[in-house]
């Protein structure tokens, strides 16, 4: 009876690690308030929001803010999470002068042992902007985000990207005026044990006709294998074996 009830525990978890993981959903309120997500393999914790400033003065509510675990990428371009902004959180209309939300928020990524980070990739970038009526000031609106990688918190090491989503007409504000669309970018370095990763979002409009946005955004992070440290050391015993016989053949 003993031998058959551990046999069905064994097929019962066998099942459960074989069924494919439920994505999961908590605000990034909940995140910065000391919580963690996880995707796959992957341990996302340490969640701060070091700023976070507006043109209008509001108050920024991350519980606006959805986190979504996503594993559904193999190991690349890997698990990762999805934002969505509700509620126009990071939603902002021109003030005819310059108008601006401005986040910074940063967490750090751990994969399971046995694995290495060593890309990252955003996409999905869902933003926007629109103007009602003919422009009453210059036009320039869009949004913008910039990301760090790094071996410890705020540092930018390993790899930087972005995405920006915005248009400028005005040809005085303007570098190159026209349309901007770079909605997804990536960054590969040497495989780590886990990374530190910063995001720098700016929205901004400028005429009191204009508005822009950010909707969502997709997060991931591809790995390897890397050989387990018990592994390693046969391999270096069984190196030093085939030294030894060699000397003795000589």
């Amino acid at each position: 009876m003993k031998t058959m009830t551990k046999a069905l525990g064994s097929l019962v978890a066998a099942i459960a690690l074989a069924l494919p993981a439920q994505a999961a959903t908590v605000s990034l309120a909940e995140l910065l308030n000391g919580g963690s997500i996880t995707a796959g393999d992957k341990l996302f914790d340490q969640w701060s929001n070091p700023f976070y400033d507006s043109s209008d003065g509001r108050l920024f509510d991350p519980t606006n803010i959805t986190v979504t675990s996503l594993d559904d990428g193999g190991d690349d371009p890997g698990p990762g999470l999805r934002f969505d902004v509700l509620d126009g959180e990071l939603t902002i209309g021109g003030d005819g002068l310059y108008a601006y939300i401005d986040l910074t928020f940063g967490f750090r990524v751990t994969p399971a042992p046995g694995k290495a980070i060593k890309d990252v990739s955003m996409d999905g970038f869902g933003a926007f902007y629109g103007w009602e009526g003919a422009a009453d000031g210059p036009e320039d609106a869009g949004s913008y985000i910039h990301e760090s990688v790094g071996t410890a918190a705020l540092l930018d090491d390993l790899a930087e990207l972005s995405v920006e989503f915005s248009y400028c007409l005005d040809p005085v504000l303007c570098f190159a005026p026209g349309q901007t669309a770079v909605v997804s970018d990536s960054g590969d370095f040497a495989p780590q044990g886990s990374v530190y990763v910063t995001k720098n979002i700016l929205v901004w409009a400028t005429a009191e006709t204009e508005n822009a946005g950010v909707g969502s955004f997709v997060q991931r992070f591809s790995q390897q294998s890397v050989p387990e440290p018990g592994s390693l050391a046969l391999v270096a015993l069984a190196l030093a074996g085939l030294g030894a016989a060699a000397r003795r053949r000589h």
